[in-house]
C-alpha cells in the first residue's frame, strides 16, 4: 500500500515513527511545513517530522501553498493508495480526493467531541474524565468524515497536557496499527456516532486564553493551568507574570478576602478563588527559575494578592 504522509509536530513525528514499522505501507513521500525561522538568532529551524523523515531516509515535500498546481502534480505523481494525515493543515478537496483508498486523519478526541485545533486542551480545560483518539475519512468538512475507530483513554485529574500529550502520542500506535488492518483486509467501517446535546468543539488556543481569572472557580482554574502547562497560564502580581505548577483545588472553605488573594499553608500557596483556594506547591515568576511556594513567599514582591 503506497502512502504519502502529512504531519508538522513531534506527535505527528511518533506517528510517523509507528507507521515506518508496519509492513503493509510503503510511506512514498512526506510531506510537511517548510523550515521557519525562530528563536533570537532567527535560525531556521524544521519541523519535528521532517527531523524524523531524514533520519528515516524519506522522501520529503515542503509546502505553503496546498492549493498551487506544483503541489497537486507532485502528489499526483506519487500515484498513492493512501494519505495519513496527523496534526497538519485543512486540505484541499483536490488534494484528499487524490488517493485511491482515500485520506485519513488521526484526531486527538474521541469525536465528535472537540473537533477542531486544540482537543487536548480543551478535554483538560472542561475536566474531562476520558479523551481519546480516532481515526476517520477526511471530507470537506472539518473532523466530520467517516469514523474508522477509536481508542479512549482515562483522564486522572492532576494530569497536565504535557504528559496527556505523551500518553496519546504513544496510544497513536495501536490505533495506527488497527487503522491500517481495517483499511487493508476491507473491514467493515463501524461509523461511531456519540450522542451530543451540542457540537462541542476545540478552537485554537489565543493569547488571552492563558491568562488566569480569580473571579472564576478554583476547580476550572486548576483545569485551565494543567491544560496550557506547555507554556503555563499566568497571573500578575507587581507587573510580572507568575506561573503554577503541580495544583490542585479545594472550595470547601472561603472567607471573605478578595479574590487573587493569597497565603501560605502546609508549605503550599493557597489562591482565593470565587468559590475556594487554588492550591500550588510551586512557581515561577516572570525571569526566574521555578520555586518552591514557601520560598516565594520570602521573595521581595511586597504584595498579598494576584492581580
Amino acid at each position: 500500500m503506497k502512502v504519502v504522509f502529512f504531519g508538522n509536530p513531534e506527535f505527528a513525528s511518533s506517528s510517523l515513527t509507528y507507521l515506518n514499522d508496519i509492513n503493509d505501507i510503503s510511506i512514498e513521500l512526506v510531506v510537511t511545513n517548510p523550515d521557519k525561522k525562530s528563536g533570537r538568532g532567527l535560525k531556521k529551524t524544521m519541523t519535528p517530522v521532517k527531523e524524523k523523515a531524514l533520519s528515516l531516509s524519506y522522501k520529503i515535500l515542503e509546502c505553503d501553498n496546498l492549493k498551487s498546481n506544483d503541489f497537486y502534480q507532485s502528489l499526483l505523481k506519487v500515484n498513492a493508495d493512501l494519505f495519513i494525515v496527523v496534526a497538519y493543515r485543512f486540505l484541499p478537496k483536490k488534494i484528499f480526493t487524490l488517493p485511491k483508498i482515500g485520506t485519513i486523519n488521526l484526531h486527538a478526541s474521541l469525536l465528535p467531541k472537540y473537533k477542531g485545533a486544540s482537543p487536548i486542551q480543551y478535554a483538560l480545560i472542561n475536566g474531562d474524565n476520558k479523551t481519546g483518539l480516532t481515526t476517520f475519512y477526511i471530507n470537506e468538512f472539518i473532523d466530520c468524515g467517516k469514523i474508522i475507530t477509536q481508542e479512549e483513554i482515562v483522564i486522572d485529574d492532576r494530569i497536565d497536557f504535557i504528559s496527556l500529550y505523551k500518553k496519546l502520542s504513544k496510544l497513536s500506535e495501536k490505533i495506527l496499527y488497527d487503522t491500517i488492518k481495517i483499511i487493508k483486509n476491507n473491514l467493515p467501517v463501524k461509523q461511531i456516532l456519540n450522542k451530543l446535546d451540542k457540537e462541542i468543539f476545540a478552537p485554537k488556543i489565543s493569547k488571552k486564553d492563558f491568562i488566569i481569572n480569580w473571579d472564576d472557580k478554583s476547580f476550572n482554574i486548576h483545569n485551565k493551568i494543567r491544560a496550557l502547562s506547555y507554556s503555563g497560564a499566568y497571573t500578575l502580581i507587581k507587573g510580572k507574570r507568575v506561573k503554577f505548577f503541580d495544583t490542585y483545588y479545594n472550595c470547601n472553605k472561603i472567607n471573605n478576602e478578595k479574590n487573587g488573594s493569597f497565603f501560605l499553608k502546609d508549605n503550599i500557596l493557597h489562591v482565593k478563588c470565587s468559590d475556594g483556594y487554588l492550591l500550588s506547591k510551586f512557581i515561577q515568576v516572570q525571569g526566574a527559575k521555578k520555586i518552591k511556594a514557601s520560598d516565594f513567599l520570602n521573595s521581595n514582591l511586597k504584595s498579598n494578592y494576584f492581580e
